[in-house]
């Protein structure tokens, strides 16, 4: 297979490409906010007349493809690869995903219904508009996706080329030219606007894409002298305009124009496609992006607004789509050279396809034993969050909720989710174990696989429906490829692969998670090269642009933020007796009131946990301090910070100690084991407990799951990696080493986060610390290695 990646032609077919598919995208805007859409001198609309482009364009190119090597497989399996890898995917993600997001059926009835699934021809080239109950309320109700209309008529312009080609009519140009002048003459008598007044698309796509066609087999002449061909076919579109032949004036003129701009080397405007062709993405992901943002935002943030925030989108979708789908479709294009016009070759990455596999059985493993997953209180909270629509409200991050909303609720399956997180944790895993076998020897990877990947309580937690496992292995994995790309200043396709699926569950999985965006802003300022950097801000705003649907969309009744919580915790703290009677509780009266305005402080008082904040909170017989309103936590906040925090020092930092080694050393808030049985029956899961029957491995592995429990505090413990990341950090700091204080920065930002701001001495708060070894003894190794030097 011709695996080489081309060079960038010096040509403006990029150009013009990319601004036919924003023009389409500009266009479509009108009509989708229910307007008239703008016409191009009145004959098409905008987007009409780049249709009419992009078909000018593949007449030329695709007759350039075949004359290049006219072998009908070949030929089909090149067209193939260019169209079909990110038709796939954008049906398979609209369909799939964004469908039962918004839709107006219940996710259950979506998937049932048939509309979903026959949504699916497309990927036969049978062009379906419409899924049940998707943007029923928009101006421009129900349409999914109008752009693809096209797809099925290039797919036949193509394979009228290749059977033309089969019957040996392009071995001899005149041949070909006299096949398409005969189209273009009964086009026109018989089917010409200017003579019946309608318009027959594909009859009229054909004709440009004919136009194309004919101008490759004449450019030998046209190139000699081409501003000559375009005053002569310019006087003949005049002409044809004075006899009011308007269509075909532009049929004459515009394909002429559009192929000598794109073939021409225009200086700044050949560059333009360095980065990618994204005009394929753009065309294919504008529609249903637009869609969504006029459902969400549409007439409050007005028509430009909605219009520049699709366009931003649709840029990172079409970006990611480039290199993450299509052009990886199209190293498997065949050549003439190529020694097998059927042999596709795999990257030489087994040692991590290897370890990928190998991990995933084990963690799978797992979750079949343990069926369907480890869940507790907090499973349950969120479950309950998305099966009543918010109605109940669990107060975790929003995209958690999304998280769990997109692979749960279509299927009222609790092990979608946790399987997805096995998915992404297992992928972020073997990725670091790979580069530490290669790069550092046997010995660091035996002990990370061992001590790590592999220890009892990460397993876990990655295949329970917490947020947390999958949490510390997404920050192992965001701050390995940090160190990795800052070292290298450079991003590489398995970087930015294990960078988009980490952000998500490392930025905004959990409320700490915010600080890591730091790592993003650095990689941003230090990789110069400018397509990677762009890469790096397409990924980042798809995964940004999705917190952000979700904070507009999805807002907390009464959100209790970050503060509040530590601020009440440790008032109600500075009330208690202080050890030894040194002095009294100082709290000013301010803060006291506040509190009684909820319940009466006796009761607060009793109701303290000096480990736990959930009695003040979620006990029913408790004060239940949540329900405070909102100007009584501003003055307790305020309070805080002015009076409350200064007079107790003492008290403050002994209970941040208190808060900090009982979760350092796993003293409590786990879930337990068997504990899904009760989730399930609370909930409307049809998961089945236990589906698969293993007694005897279940048996088994809570014998190993208890040993690790009853010996936590040494075999769970972050210490190891809080100490590395000290020592790491002094070492790093004595080089000025950049890239390791990067990580070592962030992870000292959540250490303190968490000493500061916990709330709860639960040891998954901490599990990130656990974890952290992962990026930090690749560090340590290649600093020892420096130094050694």
């Amino acid at each position: 297979m011709n695996t080489a990646t081309p060079a960038h032609p010096a040509n403006n077919f990029d150009f013009v490409r990319i601004v036919a598919a924003t023009l389409v995208l500009y266009s479509h805007q009108y009509a989708l906010s229910g307007q008239m859409e703008p016409s191009f001198f009145g004959l098409h609309s905008f987007g009409g007349f780049a249709v009419l482009v992009f078909f000018a364009i593949s007449g030329y190119l695709v007759t350039q493809s075949w004359y290049s090597d006219p072998n009908i497989l070949r030929f089909a399996l090149r067209r193939l690869l260019r169209i079909w890898p990110a038709l796939a995917v954008v049906v398979t993600l609209t369909a799939l995903v964004l469908g039962p997001i918004v839709s107006s059926l219940p996710a259950a009835d979506y998937y049932a219904h048939g509309g979903t699934w026959q949504y699916f021809l497309n990927l036969r080239f049978i062009a379906v508009y419409i899924l049940p109950g998707v943007f029923e309320k928009n101006p421009y109700p129900l349409g999914v996706n109008g752009s693809i209309w096209t797809i099925p008529i290039e797919v036949l312009c193509y394979l009228v080329l290749a059977v033309c080609g089969l019957a040996g009519l392009l071995k001899k140009k005149t041949i070909w030219l006299a096949a398409i002048v005969t189209y273009l003459a009964w086009y026109f008598s018989k089917n010409s606007p200017d003579l019946y007044h309608s318009i027959h698309q594909k009859r009229e796509l054909g004709a440009y894409f004919l136009s194309g066609s004919a101008l490759y087999v004449l450019r030998e002449y046209w190139q000699k002298r081409p501003w000559t061909w375009l005053a002569a076919l310019a006087l003949l579109a005049g002409g044809l305009l004075l006899a009011k032949m308007r269509y075909t004036a532009l049929l004459a003129f515009m394909p002429y124009a559009v192929i000598s701009l794109g073939t021409a080397s225009t200086p700044f405007i050949r560059r333009f496609g360095r980065y990618g062709d994204f005009s394929y993405g753009i065309y294919l992901f504008a529609f249903p992006v637009q869609q969504t943002v006029i459902m969400c935002l549409y007439p409050e943030y007005g028509f430009w607004s909605a219009m520049m925030l699709s366009m931003a989108i649709t840029a990172g979708l079409a970006f990611l789509s480039w290199h993450l789908v299509e052009k990886p479709a199209l190293r498997f294009k065949p050549s003439k050279n190529t020694m097998s016009n059927t042999r596709f070759c795999l990257p030489e990455r087994i040692n991590f396809y290897a370890l990928y596999l190998a991990l995933f059985a084990v963690y799978f493993s797992y979750l079949l034993i343990f069926w369907p997953g480890i869940l507790g209180e907090d499973s349950l909270a969120i479950l309950l969050e998305v099966e009543s629509n918010r109605e109940f409200q669990s107060g975790k991050p929003i995209f958690w909720y999304l998280f769990v909303n997109s692979f749960y609720k279509p299927f009222n399956l609790v092990e979608i989710p946790v399987i997805v997180q096995i998915l992404v944790a297992t992928a972020i895993l073997a990725r670091i174990l790979t580069y530490v076998y290669n790069e550092n020897g046997k010995k660091p990877f035996f002990i990370l696989l061992a001590f790590v990947a592999l220890a009892p309580h990460l397993v876990f937690y990655t295949t329970s429906l917490y947020s947390d496992g999958i949490y510390a292995c997404a920050l192992a994995g965001l701050l390995f490829e940090t160190w990795i790309c800052l070292r290298n200043k450079a991003v590489s396709r398995m970087s930015f692969f294990i960078l988009f699926v980490s952000i998500p569950f490392a930025i905004f999985a959990r409320p700490n998670g915010i600080i890591n965006i730091i790592a993003l802003v650095v990689l941003a300022a230090v990789i110069r090269i400018p397509k990677q950097r762009l890469g790096l801000a397409a990924v980042s705003l798809v995964w940004v642009t999705v917190a952000f649907y979700g904070v507009a969309n999805h807002k907390h009744k009464t959100p209790i933020g970050t503060v509040y919580p530590v601020a009440l915790f440790e008032t109600v703290n500075f009330l208690q007796p202080h050890a030894m009677g040194l002095y009294p509780p100082r709290v000013s009266a301010p803060a006291i009131q506040a509190l009684e305005s909820v319940a009466p402080l006796d009761l607060i008082i009793k109701y303290y946990d000096r480990d736990y904040w959930d009695p003040l909170i979620f006990f029913p017989q408790g004060p239940a301090l949540a329900s405070m309103e909102k100007s009584q936590q501003d003055i307790l906040i305020s309070e805080f910070f002015r009076h409350n925090l200064w007079r107790n020092i003492p008290a403050f930092m002994s209970s941040r100690v208190n808060i900090f080694l009982v979760s350092a050393f796993a003293q409590g808030g786990f879930p337990g084991p068997t504990y899904a049985k009760n989730v399930l029956e609370k909930t409307k899961s049809e998961s089945i407990y236990r589906k698969w029957g293993l007694e005897r491995a279940e048996k088994a592995l809570m014998a190993i799951h208890d040993a690790s429990f009853e010996n936590r505090w040494l075999l769970w413990s972050p210490l190891p990696g809080i100490i590395l990341l000290l020592f790491v950090t002094l070492r790093a700091f004595n080089r000025r080493d950049l890239p390791a204080l990067t990580v070592c920065g962030i992870l000292l930002l959540q250490l303190s986060a968490v000493f500061f701001f916990s709330i709860a001495g639960e040891y998954r708060y901490l599990l990130g610390f656990f974890a952290s070894p992962l990026a930090l003894l690749p560090i340590y190794r290649e600093i020892r290695k420096s130094d050694e030097k």
